[in-house]
């Protein structure tokens, strides 16, 4: 009599091997999706440090300038980006928050560049006369559902 495998017993060793192997490969498309969701959630909280970073270069420069330091900071709904000196007063014009990538990788507003994804919008409130609140919200969409992204300081009149 020969010794080996039946029929029967190859198919259920080929099925447990089957199942194995789409749970290996589930695992591998969380991995991926997960990456994709944490970068795009580190470039929201760069893009949102970068606009409180911002507001308080304008802080700090009217101090250098001698002048207050809140000149140019107040209430309401701003965009700013790198190139610019003071924040820009938000007009409702759709589309103004949203933020461009350029070949130089830097992100700005407005521009012929492509649409990066992301938007931007800062939002300034004077708590008293010597603290300002400063609110950035990023927004991007990820596989159709809106991801958002907020990050919030408080700026003092300390000198």
């Amino acid at each position: 009599m020969k010794k080996g495998f039946s029929l029967v017993e190859i198919i259920i060793i080929l099925f447990i091997i089957s199942i194995g192997l789409l749970g290996v490969l589930s695992l591998i498309i969380q991995n991926i999706q997960s990456q994709g969701y944490n970068k795009n959630n580190l470039v929201a909280y760069q893009l949102a440090q970068e606009g409180v970073e911002l507001i308080r270069m304008v802080r700090d420069s009217n101090w250098r300038r001698g002048i207050d330091y809140d000149f140019g900071l107040t209430n309401g709904i701003f965009f700013m980006d790198y190139k610019d000196d003071l924040p820009h007063l938000s007009s409702g014009v759709t589309g103004e928050f949203i933020l461009h990538q350029g070949p130089d990788g830097f992100y700005y507003h407005g521009g012929t560049a492509t649409s990066s994804g992301f938007s931007r919008q800062i939002t300034l409130k004077r708590e008293n006369a010597n603290t300002l609140k400063v609110v950035v919200n990023v927004s991007w969409q990820e596989r159709g559902r809106d991801s958002y992204y907020d990050l919030q300081t408080i700026l003092y009149n300390w000198k």
